[in-house]
């Protein structure tokens, strides 16, 4: 038997172990996943519109291990000037408060914004410890100019800017 075909018993073994929720989470992304390999080599992010600082998008994580963020979340693009032709962008994932959680109850990493998407009905929070590049390839929208578009105001991204320096720098 081929290593890939071990592995991908593995990988199912695995899965399956783990419940409904997981293999069926799994699936999704699995077929989101085969969707990128496809794209991948023809996908021109020249295409897409410009994406400035502080602009909210909805993106795809995918499956990931530990307690990195997975799955389908709203960001803030933190990038000054990001390149159009970059297929890469720097991001902080977005959360809302639900399930119990309040704004008193987020984590001292996390940055309460409120309610900053307009369609949606729920307060946010951003997550400054899962900053991270993704490939643009993960952009749900928006993607043309007739999709709509948030963003958050100077002073928000100001806060975020604070934040990190607090989470990564020594400076005061």
């Amino acid at each position: 038997m081929s290593e890939f075909k071990k592995s991908l018993m593995t990988f199912e073994s695995i899965i399956r172990n783990r419940g409904v929720k997981v293999t069926s989470i799994m699936s999704e992304w699995l077929a989101v996943w085969s969707k990128y390999l496809r794209f991948e080599q023809s996908f021109s992010p020249q295409r897409l519109i410009p994406y400035k600082r502080g602009t909210i998008l909805h993106v795809h994580f995918g499956f990931n291990v530990g307690s990195e963020i997975g799955g389908s979340h709203y960001c803030i693009v933190m990038e000054n000037n990001n390149n159009p032709e970059s297929k890469t962008i720097v991001i902080m994932p977005l959360s809302s408060l639900s399930h119990g959680k309040t704004k008193e109850s987020l984590h001292h990493s996390e940055v309460y914004l409120g309610k900053i998407i307009p369609w949606e009905q729920k307060e946010s929070y951003a997550m400054p410890l899962q900053i991270r590049a993704i490939s643009k390839l993960r952009i749900i929208k928006p993607k043309i100019k007739s999709d709509s578009i948030a963003k958050i105001n100077a002073e928000q991204l100001t806060e975020l800017d604070n934040k990190l320096k607090q989470l990564f720098t020594f400076a005061k």
